[in-house]
C-alpha cells in the first residue's frame, strides 16, 4: 500500500499530471486509505453527477498530513482524517469547514468537530490466524509478550501512536497518558518484544504487498481488516478480537482541503457519502460501523450482530476514543518509535 501511495501521490502532486480543475468533468481527488470506499458507490456518484473521482491512496498518516500541508495541497479535494488529528490540521489552517447535519443521531457525535463529517468508525484490536494460533486471544499482552510458538510470527504497526497504544494497553496504562514513567515502561516492553517481531509494516499493507506470505500469525489491526486480509489471501482464517483491556475506538472523518479549488463539489461528495443508504453500503463492504444510527435499518444483520463491529453497551462504556495529542506528546512518542526501529534494525 505504501508503494501505491507513492505512485498515486506522484500522479496527484506532480504539477503537470493533474487535469486542470477548470476542465470539463475534471475529477475530484479523494485522498483515502486503500480499500476504504465501495467501488459501486463511486460508480453511482459518477453516473449521477458526471464528476469523476480520482482516488489517491495512503497507508501512513504522516504522509497524508504532509500532503495536506505541502505546496501541492490544492490537488486534494476530499480527504479521510482520523478524529485524533482533524483538530490539529484544522488549527494549522489546512482544512475548510464542512457543513454539519445538526439533527442526525450519531455514534461519537463530537468526534469530527466543525471541519469534518463522520465517515466510518471502528476499533483497534488484534487479528490472528485461527489455523496457526490455537489458544484464545484475549489480551494485548499475548501480542506484546508472545509465547515461544509465536516468536517470529508477530506483526506490529510501526506508527508512533499505534505502537504505544498496544504497549500501554497491555500494561494497563491509559493510551493517551502523558506520564513519562508510563511511556518508559511501554518502551521497555516494546524493546523486549522486538526480537519476536517479523515486520513493523501495517498488516494490511504487508499482506497487500505479499499476499502469499504465511509468516505473520498475530498483529494489531483495525476492525474490518480481517475481512480484507481474508479476501486478499483467498482464505477465511483471519479473525479479529477486542482485547479484554477494552476497546480503543477510531472515527474517520471526511474533510475538505483548504486549498481545494472544488470546495462546492467536495461538499456535495461528502453529502453523498453521508447518505444513510450509502453509509450502510460502505460499512457492509468493509465490515466496519456506520456512525449514523439511521443507517442501521439498511445494514445486513450479520454485520449488525458482530459484536466486534457494533459494540455491546457495556463494551461501549469501557471503550476509549483516540484523542488528540499535543505537540510534546507527539514528539515523545515519535522519538520512542524512532528509537525502537533503530534498536530493531541493529539487532
Amino acid at each position: 500500500m505504501f508503494h501505491n501511495f507513492m505512485v498515486c501521490s506522484a500522479i496527484i502532486f506532480g504539477a503537470s499530471s493533474v487535469p486542470s480543475v477548470h476542465a470539463e468533468n475534471a475529477p475530484l481527488t479523494f485522498f483515502t486509505w486503500e480499500d476504504f470506499v465501495d467501488e459501486t458507490v463511486i460508480e453511482e456518484w459518477e453516473a449521477q453527477t458526471g464528476i469523476p473521482i480520482h482516488l489517491v491512496l495512503y497507508d501512513d498518516e504522516g504522509e497524508r498530513n504532509l500532503g495536506l500541508s505541502g505546496h501541492n495541497a490544492s490537488n486534494i479535494d476530499v480527504v479521510v482524517i482520523d478524529n485524533a488529528t482533524i483538530n490539529i490540521l484544522s488549527q494549522a489552517g489546512h482544512l475548510f469547514p464542512v457543513s454539519q447535519e445538526q439533527d442526525r443521531e450519531k455514534f461519537w457525535p463530537q468526534a469530527c468537530g466543525n471541519y469534518g463529517r463522520h465517515y466510518l468508525w471502528g476499533t483497534y484490536g488484534i487479528v490472528y490466524r485461527n489455523d496457526k494460533v490455537d489458544v484464545p486471544i484475549t489480551s494485548w499482552m499475548q501480542l506484546m509478550d508472545p509465547v515461544p510458538e509465536l516468536s517470529g510470527h508477530i506483526g506490529m504497526l510501526g506508527q508512533a501512536d499505534e505502537l504505544l497504544t498496544s504497549s500501554l494497553a497491555a500494561l494497563g496504562f491509559p493510551i493517551d497518558t502523558e506520564d513519562e514513567s508510563h511511556l518508559k515502561e511501554a518502551f521497555k516492553l516494546l524493546k523486549k518484544q522486538s526480537p519476536h517481531v517479523a515486520t513493523y509494516d501495517y498488516i494490511y499493507t504487508f499482506i497487500s504487498t505479499f499476499p502469499e506470505n504465511e509468516d505473520i500469525w498475530l498483529a494489531p489491526a483495525y476492525s474490518g481488516d480481517q475481512d480484507g486480509l481474508n479476501e486478499k489471501q483467498g482464505v477465511d482464517y483471519w479473525q479479529y478480537v477486542i482485547p479484554d483491556q477494552g476497546a480503543v475506538v477510531w472515527v474517520d472523518c471526511l474533510a475538505i482541503s483548504m486549498k481545494s479549488k472544488r470546495k462546492e463539489e467536495a461538499q456535495a461528495f461528502i453529502d453523498y457519502l453521508s447518505r444513510k443508504e450509502i453509509s450502510a453500503r460502505n460499512a457492509e463492504r468493509f465490515w466496519t460501523a456506520s456512525p449514523y444510527k439511521d443507517s442501521i435499518p439498511f445494514i445486513d444483520k450479520e454485520v449488525l450482530n458482530d459484536k466486534s463491529i457494533y459494540l455491546d453497551s457495556d463494551v461501549l462504556l469501557m471503550s476509549t476514543l483516540y484523542k488528540e495529542l499535543k505537540g510534546m506528546d507527539i514528539l515523545r512518542r515519535t522519538r520512542i518509535k524512532d528509537a525502537l526501529i533503530r534498536y530493531y534494525d541493529s539487532n
